[in-house]
């Protein structure tokens, strides 16, 4: 097939999504082109990007707010589909990229969306009403909505989105996480009896790294082995750091890959996720999990994962307790099966809806 794969937050998950995707699909034979934005492209993206067997590759600026720019965008892209088309497929990544792709003009093409994560997902915010609202209308264009849980799904359901042709396609990993843990841990430089609790993800509002580092706090407090390993970066650095003090180490944007398997148990205090690829790699590793109520759970325990589900609101003091018990526990946990978790399945998974989506356009449904 003939497909074109849009994206505007150019790293990520969703970054990381689309570049595994495109590479599984040109592995298996499909004709593959990218359109990114360079405005939040993150260097590993760019380098990924240079390295694809691409049909052909497109910069288009996009913003992430909404405004008058995306008038400018949507004609660029317009411009972009008909120099490097035709295609079957147009697949919109992201909110933004999604709702370019559904009003762009790509004649005899499919159009699929994947938002990576529903705006209105988000616990609070004015905006998520504003967002429903424009999703439930840009959703009567007939595109095609692939959501990476079922806890997305959900919510997409309860805002009228694609019903009729609303899929579920968990995010696949391409390269399974370092089983090392002796490596890991000398890395990481933590003594042999520390109790190793890992964060990892940007260090912004909706990850809530603050929460995660107080309650480590409260945790070392009541266990002095008890230490906090994050991997990332982001605005709240600081603010982490200071709240976390002496129990928390913050070890700065790098491929976790690497380091997960020097973890004693991964914790996630999110306000909301659609499916982090993280959380699929602690699974993979056989960690023990402890996480707020975000998407891809129930995939993932149905696979044989231990997660410890607390409410999205769970205090820090509610999230040490748990942190605690789960280290405390006897309980063995097995790594989820690597099949259940391929980016092979999830592309295999992806052509099918694609292959619907393009059947049902051609009879004009």
């Amino acid at each position: 097939m003939r497909i074109l794969l849009v994206i505007e937050p150019s790293g990520g998950g969703s970054g990381r999504h689309v570049v595994d995707l495109a590479r599984a699909l040109i592995g298996s034979g499909h004709q593959v082109s990218l359109i990114w934005s360079p405005s939040r492209a993150e260097p590993w993206f760019e380098a990924a990007v240079a390295a694809l067997p691409l049909h052909a590759s497109g910069r288009l600026p996009m913003r992430r707010s909404v405004g008058p720019w995306d008038v400018a965008a949507l004609h660029a892209l317009n411009r972009l589909i008909a120099r490097l088309g035709p295609f079957e497929i147009v697949h919109g990544h992201s909110a933004k990229a999604g709702a370019l792709v559904r009003l762009a003009h790509a004649p005899g093409a499919a159009k699929i969306y994947t938002p990576h994560a529903l705006p209105m997902m988000s616990p609070t915010g004015s905006s998520k009403t504003v967002a429903g609202i424009a999703e439930f209308l840009l959703a009567q264009t007939g595109a095609a909505v692939i959501a990476v849980s079922e806890e997305e799904a959900a919510v997409a359901r309860r805002w009228g989105l694609a019903r009729q042709q609303l899929h579920v396609v968990p995010n696949g990993l391409a390269i399974m996480p370092s089983t090392d843990r002796q490596a890991a841990r000398l890395t990481m430089e933590v003594p042999h009896d520390a109790r190793v609790i890992g964060f990892v993800g940007r260090l912004c509002a909706q990850k809530d790294p603050v929460r995660f580092a107080r309650a480590v706090h409260l945790a070392h407090a009541a266990d002095p082995r008890v230490i906090g390993m994050m991997i990332g970066d982001g605005d709240l650095a600081t603010a982490t750091a200071a709240e976390g003090g002496a129990a928390v180490r913050l070890l700065g944007a790098r491929d976790a890959r690497t380091l997960m398997a020097g973890f004693d148990l991964f914790a996630m205090t999110s306000r909301y996720e659609a499916c982090s690829y993280a959380m699929i790699e602690a699974a993979a590793l056989g960690l023990p999990i402890v996480t707020t109520d975000v998407g891809g759970i129930d995939h993932l325990k149905q696979n044989g994962a231990r997660i410890d589900r607390l409410p999205s609101g769970a205090s820090p003091e509610h999230l040490a307790q748990a942190m605690l018990a789960a280290l405390d526990t006897s309980v063995v946990p097995l790594p989820v099966a690597h099949h259940a978790l391929s980016v092979a399945r999830m592309a295999d998974q992806t052509v099918e809806i694609y292959r619907e989506a393009f059947a049902l356009r051609r009879i004009g449904g």
